[in-house]
């Protein structure tokens, strides 16, 4: 029977979302998987911290120059502050930092999990009455939920960081005037989204990563397709997700200002 393309997206999808769920559903093994949790979280966190930091400090310092050469158009440099603050907490920080995560360790992670299905490694776990799912995924699931957000704050801080830094140097702006705007742009339902944003978008990158290691067929080469489609559908997916988050913040923000 020949495949259908457009039909074998939906089983993919299918497939992935129950290996999420399932996975999440073994929240009760969170002791028992407590070390290899611990080693996934250092991986995908504390190892991405630098290369994050640094992407993040380069794309405040490239934003403010963009947004502060506009402003100074109309003498409104100040707003520089108001503008990085807004967009780095709610767009910029979890998508920019969400790219960096899939790039180095959504490719990483189904490679990984690809090899050890074309090794025959996960019919042995089953084999051995070990469930793949409790073993694998649920470690690196949990360990990406957690470390998404938090490597999200670090990156969103030293992104502010780097814009000050130019507002400062190459625009002008003093930093007591930086602060004073910067707070305008932090609201806390801000700060409480761009967390919702990090967290989905781990979660669909997690979810996206192992479902393509646990379908990886054909030696070498069906490593790398996973590794390759993982990047490719992982980005597709956090760009959808965020559009839908954003267009939900404007319907939530404006039920808000009509309470108001």
């Amino acid at each position: 029977m020949k495949k259908i393309p457009f039909l074998n997206l939906f089983i993919g999808a299918g497939y992935t979302l129950v290996l999420l769920l399932e996975s999440l559903g073994m929240i009760g093994h969170l002791w028992r998987r407590r070390r290899a949790i611990l080693t996934q979280m250092h991986v995908i966190g504390t190892q991405s911290v630098p290369i994050a930091s640094f992407f993040m400090l380069l794309v405040g310092m490239v934003f403010a120059l963009q947004t502060g050469i506009e402003f100074a158009r109309f003498g409104q440099t100040n707003l520089v502050a108001l503008v990085i603050v807004s967009a780095m907490v709610r767009e910029l920080g979890p998508w920019m930092t969400a790219f960096v995560l899939i790039a180095r360790v959504g490719s990483s992670m189904a490679a990984e999990i690809g090899t050890m299905k074309v090794s025959e490694e996960i019919d042995a776990l089953e084999v051995m009455s070990v469930n793949p799912i409790s073993y694998v995924i649920f470690p690196r699931v949990i360990g990406y939920a957690v470390m998404g957000p938090m490597v999200t704050i670090i990156g969103t801080c030293v992104g502010i960081a780097g814009g000050a830094l130019v507002a400062y140097v190459q625009l002008g702006v003093t930093l007591d005037n930086f602060l004073r705007f910067a707070e305008r742009g932090a609201a806390p339902l801000d700060i409480y989204w761009g967390l919702l944003k990090s967290f989905v978008f781990s979660l669909v990158a997690v979810a996206v990563a192992c479902s393509n290691g646990m379908r990886t067929q054909g030696g070498a080469v069906g490593v790398g397709r996973a590794s390759r489609n993982t990047v490719v559908i992982a980005l597709t997916m956090t760009v959808f997700f965020n559009y839908l988050l954003t267009s939900f913040y404007r319907m939530v923000k404006t039920f808000i200002s009509g309470l108001a």
